[in-house]
C-alpha cells in the first residue's frame, strides 16, 4: 500500500465516505425516490453496496488516509455557473404544474453523495490517500445538464458518472512534464452513454432528448453567453467558443445557400450547441494553452459538431448527441495543437500573439470581439433575444413544403421539427404529425408494425390534447390496421368522430360509416352506415364505395349515382374500384349487365393487385359478392390540420 506522505486528519473527514453512503440511504424516504420500486432498489443498492465496501476496506487494515485539498478554481467557479443555470433553466421548464429540473435536485445531489464516496473508496483500494477536492463536483454538475436517466433505469445515471471518474482516473498521458487525465471527466462519460444509448437504439430510457429542446427558454442565448463570459474570463478560453460559435455560423450559412433550407431545422444555432461549446468543452484542464491551438481547438468543434450532426442523421441516430463527441475526440489532439502552434510561421504568429500584450489583455480583446459578434446576431435575430420560435424553420408546415419540393434532407428535419415540438411543447399537431410521417419515413429501418404502434401512440397522445384529426387517426388506425394503444382509446375516438359527423365532417362520417358497416368498435348497423355514407360529399371516393359495397348485397339500392365516379376511379388505376365495378356489371346495378365488362374489370383489378380480385380469379368463377377486409380497402389520406 503507497500511503506515504498522506495525512490522516482526525475527526469526521475519513469517516466522510460512509456518512455519504448512508445519506444515499436515507433519501429513499423521500417520495421522489420511495414511489418507484426501480428507484428504491437502486438506493437501496448502490447506498447498501458503498457501505459494505467501507466496513470490507476498514476490517482489511486498510490505511484510510485523506489528503484534504482546496477546491480548485476552475471547479468551484464552473460549479457556481452551472447552478445558476440550473435555477434559470428550471425555473421556465415547466410540465403540467410541476418543474421537472427542481424534482430532479434530490437524485442530483444522490449522485454527489456517491461519487465522492465511490472516489474515495476507490481511492482506498488502490493503496493510496483519498485526495478529498472538488474534482467530482463538475463531473456531476456537467453531466447533468446533458443526460439523466428515467427513474425505472435510474441505476445507469450512477455508471455514467463512474465512467467520467475511471476515465480520469486510468486514460492519463504526460503533458507539461507531469501525469494527467487525458478526456475531459464529464464529455468522457457522457460520450460513453451516448455510444451506448445509441447502439441500443434506447435514448428514450433518458431524459435526453427533453434536455436537448427544453433548453430554448426565453432569453436562454443571453443567460447562456453571460455564463460562458464568466468561465472565459477567469480562463482565457474564448478563443476555443468564439471559434467554435464563427464555425457553426459559417456551416449554417454555407448550407442555407447551397439547399435552400436550415443546416440545423429550426434554428440558426441550437441552444444545446451553444451549451456544449459555452460550458461543456472549456474545462482548461483538457484544453490546449496556446492562442492558435485554442483557435483549432474551438473550429474543431465548431466544425465537428455540424460533421456529426450530419452523420448521426444518417445512421438514423438522434441528432442530440453531436454536441458531445467532438470534446472527447478534440481532448485527445491538445499536445498536437499546441506542438503546431509553435512551428514555423504559425509558431511566430502564434508568439507575436501571445506576448504581444498581456494575457489579461489578450482575453479582454478576444472577449470583446465575440460580444460584438453575439451583440450582431442578436440584433439581426440570427438567435432569438427573447421568445424562441420565431425561426422560419422552426414550422412543420415549411418541412412539409419543403418534402413535397424535394429538398435536401427535408424528411429527417421534418421529423426533427415535429419531435422538438412534440417533447418540448407537447404540441398536440406535432405528436399528430409525427404519427403520420412515421408511417412512411424511409428515414428509418423500422418494422411496419412497430411503425404502426408508434403512430397509434402519437395519435392517441395528441388526441388526449383534444386534437381532433388526431381522434380521427387513431379510429382509421384501428379500422384500417387494426392497431390502437387500448379499447379505451378507440371508445374515445368513437365518440369525437360522432360529435364530428353531426357538423358533417367528411372523415368523420366515413370513418364511423366503416365502423358500423364491418363491426369496428360498435355492434354492426348496415342502415346506420348507408346513412353516414350518404352524408359525405357526392365525390368522396371512400364513402361511395362504402355505399356500393352494402348496396351489392341490398336488392332495395340502386348505384347509379355511385358508378361513374368508380369508373373514373378504376380510369385512374384504382384496382378496388375495378373489383366493385366488376360485380356491378355482373349483377346490373348502376351499370348495365356485361359480361366481357366484368371480365376486363376483374383483370384490370388483377393486373393492379387487388388482393382479393386475384383470390376471385384464383377460385375459378365469380362467387356472390363479399365485401374485402378492412385491410385491403383503400384509406383516405391521415388527417392532419397542417398543410
Amino acid at each position: 500500500m503507497n500511503t506515504q506522505g498522506a495525512s490522516k486528519p482526525p475527526g469526521l473527514l475519513p469517516k466522510l465516505p460512509l456518512l455519504l453512503a448512508l445519506g444515499m440511504c436515507a433519501l429513499l424516504a423521500l417520495d421522489r425516490v420511495n414511489g418507484n420500486d426501480h428507484m428504491i432498489w437502486s438506493f437501496a443498492g448502490v447506498g447498501g453496496g458503498l457501505i459494505a465496501w467501507f466496513f470490507a476496506l476498514r476490517l482489511s487494515g486498510r490505511v484510510m488516509a485523506v489528503d484534504a485539498v482546496r477546491p480548485v478554481k476552475q471547479h468551484y467557479i464552473q460549479a457556481s455557473v452551472q447552478i445558476v443555470l440550473y435555477l434559470y433553466w428550471g425555473y421556465f421548464w415547466m410540465v403540467g404544474d410541476t418543474r421537472p429540473m427542481f424534482l430532479q435536485a434530490p437524485l442530483v445531489l444522490a449522485q454527489f453523495f456517491y461519487l465522492y464516496a465511490f472516489d474515495a473508496l476507490w481511492s482506498w483500494t488502490r493503496g493510496r490517500a483519498w485526495r478529498f477536492s472538488s474534482g467530482p463536483t463538475p463531473i456531476v454538475l456537467s453531466t447533468n445538464l446533458f443526460i439523466w436517466f428515467h427513474d425505472d433505469w435510474f441505476i445507469w445515471q450512477f455508471a455514467m458518472i463512474t465512467a467520467g471518474l475511471l476515465g480520469k482516473e486510468f486514460l492519463r498521458w504526460t503533458k507539461d512534464g507531469r501525469k494527467t487525465h487525458i478526456f475531459n471527466p464529464s464529455g468522457f462519460g457522457l460520450a460513453c452513454a451516448a455510444t451506448v444509448l445509441i447502439i441500443t437504439g434506447t435514448t428514450d430510457l433518458t431524459w435526453a432528448k427533453p434536455l436537448s429542446t427544453t433548453l430554448e427558454v426565453e432569453h436562454i442565448f443571453v443567460v447562456l453567453f453571460v455564463l460562458g463570459l464568466v468561465v472565459q474570463y477567469f480562463f482565457a478560453v474564448t478563443l476555443m467558443t468564439f471559434a467554435a460559435a464563427l464555425a457553426m455560423i459559417i456551416s449554417n450559412l454555407l448550407y442555407t445557400e447551397i439547399t435552400g433550407v436550415y443546416l440545423f431545422a429550426s434554428t440558426n444555432l441550437p441552444a444545446a450547441a451553444f451549451l456544449g461549446l459555452l460550458l461543456l468543452m472549456t474545462d482548461p484542464s483538457t484544453s490546449p494553452r496556446t492562442n492558435v491551438g485554442r483557435t483549432l481547438f474551438g473550429l474543431g468543434y465548431g466544425f465537428g459538431y455540424v460533421v456529426v450532426f450530419e452523420l448521426l442523421g444518417r445512421l438514423g441516430a438522434p441528432e442530440l448527441y453531436a454536441k458531445l463527441y467532438p470534446v472527447p475526440i478534440l481532448n485527445c489532439t491538445i499536445q498536437i495543437l499546441d506542438r503546431f502552434a509553435k512551428r514555423g510561421a504559425i509558431g511566430r504568429l502564434n508568439e507575436r500573439w501571445e506576448n504581444g500584450i498581456s494575457k489579461q489583455k489578450s482575453n479582454a480583446i478576444h472577449i470583446g470581439l465575440w460580444a460584438i459578434v453575439f451583440g450582431v446576431m442578436l440584433m439581426t435575430s440570427y438567435v432569438p433575444y427573447a421568445e424562441p420560435g420565431k425561426h422560419p424553420g422552426d414550422s412543420i408546415a415549411f418541412w412539409k413544403r419543403a418534402l413535397a419540393e424535394h429538398r435536401y434532407d427535408a424528411e429527417r428535419k421534418l421529423i426533427m421539427v415535429a419531435g422538438s415540438q412534440a417533447v418540448a411543447r407537447n404540441s398536440a399537431e406535432a405528436y399528430n404529425e409525427l404519427g403520420i410521417i412515421g408511417l412512411c419515413s424511409t428515414v428509418d429501418s423500422v418494422g411496419v408494425d412497430k411503425r404502426r404502434r408508434n403512430a397509434a401512440l402519437r395519435f392517441t397522445l395528441a388526441a388526449e390534447l383534444g386534437h381532433e384529426a388526431a381522434a380521427k387517426n387513431v379510429l382509421m388506425m384501428f379500422l384500417v390496421h387494426g392497431t390502437r394503444r387500448s379499447d379505451n382509446d378507440v371508445v374515445a375516438a368513437l365518440k369525437v368522430c360522432e360529435r364530428l359527423a353531426q357538423q358533417n365532417d367528411a372523415l368523420a362520417c366515413y370513418l364511423l360509416g366503416l365502423a358500423y358497416e364491418t363491426e369496428g368498435g360498435v355492434a354492426k348497423n348496415s342502415p346506420e352506415a348507408v346513412a353516414l355514407y350518404q352524408r359525405c360529399p357526392p365525390d368522396y371516393l371512400f364513402a361511395q364505395k362504402g355505399i356500393v359495397r352494402l348496396g351489392l348485397k341490398r336488392a332495395d339500392m340502386q348505384l347509379t349515382a355511385q358508378a361513374s365516379l368508380l369508373q373514373k376511379a378504376a380510369a385512374d388505376g384504382d384496382g378496388e374500384s375495378c373489383y366493385y365495378l366488376a360485380y356491378m356489371h355482373l349483377v346490373g346495378k348502376g351499370v348495365q349487365k356485361d359480361e366481357n365488362l366484368v371480365q376486363a374489370m376483374m383483370k384490370r383489378s388483377v393486373d393492379l393487385g387487388f388482393v382479393p380480385a386475384v383470390d376471385d380469379v384464383n377460385k375459378g368463377t365469380m362467387q356472390p359478392f363479399k365485401a374485402p377486409r378492412r385491410k385491403f380497402m383503400t384509406q383516405p389520406d391521415w388527417a392532419s390540420d397542417v398543410n
